[in-house]
């Protein structure tokens, strides 16, 4: 089963046992004990010992609940620890919020807690890690100069707060665990954010803001494959009667581990 899913990277040691291992093993500065649980500490000793990455659980949550294992495989295992060590770290010192994890969903594993949560085994070309502020900052572009006209300043602070917006529904409002392809193709839409923008720039010129957020399957698709239309409806917020409101629509391909968008952005007005 495939799954795209977006969270927080975490650790977990299954047992009392493989975390008390891990503090005999570990070095500590002087007067210190070593605390597996301290993420410095821990990406200290992985950073001597990268083998011991795999003795890890390395849990991806979901508002603070634990949703999957994540369990690299493969020729490349030993890549994709060593990517996961370096998100650990991204997430301990460059404020990283979110990351994507790509994959194929095999088997269950306990953790310390008691709870089984599905693994999954990650696709390490898309084990992306960002904080929103800087995807959107990626995707919108640098702050106008201060010579920049008032224009292309408000233009700029819109489209930044039009994005934030559309982020925050998909990260919060419609949070899931990226099984079905509708789900993935949300979470790929959330982590592929640059058609989000050309939307908000086309939307802002008619003053409009976002409604409602669709995944509809795509009436038209390329063979073999699995196409679903990620809809956004925007309104006209100074007008008491909605009698037009306007739809944009973009084609993602979910049929491989990875998603990919299909032809460009398309928009139609609605009455």
């Amino acid at each position: 089963m495939l799954a795209y899913v977006l969270g927080q990277l975490g650790i977990d040691f299954r047992t009392e046992a493989r975390r008390d291992a891990f503090v005999q093993d570990m070095d500590a500065a002087p007067g210190m004990i070593p605390n597996p649980d301290d993420h410095q500490q821990l990406l200290d000793y992985l950073q001597a010992n990268p083998w011991a990455a795999a003795s890890l659980i390395w849990t991806l949550s979901l508002d603070g609940t634990t949703i999957y294992a994540v369990v690299p495989q493969g020729p490349f295992a030993g890549d994709a620890y060593n990517r996961l060590r370096q998100i650990l770290k991204e997430q301990l010192t460059e404020g990283v919020e979110r990351i994507s994890v790509p994959g194929v969903i095999a088997g269950s594993v306990r953790t310390s807690s008691g709870q089984y949560v599905p693994v999954i085994i990650p696709e390490i070309r898309g084990l992306y890690s960002w904080s929103t502020t800087a995807l959107v900052e990626t995707v919108v572009g640098p702050t106008p100069a201060v010579t920049a006209s008032d224009s292309d300043k408000a233009t700029h602070s819109g489209k930044t707060a039009g994005v934030h917006e559309f982020l925050d529904r998909v990260y919060f409002e419609l949070r899931n665990l990226g099984i079905t392809s509708q789900e993935r193709a949300m979470n790929y839409a959330g982590t592929n954010a640059f058609n989000i923008a050309r939307v908000y720039e086309a939307a802002m010129k008619d003053n409009m803001e976002l409604d409602t957020i669709d995944v509809e399957r795509s009436p038209i698709c390329r063979p073999e494959s699995d196409c679903w239309d990620v809809k956004l409806v925007f309104f006209y917020p100074d007008r008491q009667v909605q009698t037009v409101r306007k739809a944009y629509r973009f084609t993602v391909d979910v049929s491989d581990v990875m998603p990919i968008t299909i032809g460009p952005v398309r928009s139609w007005s609605m009455r």
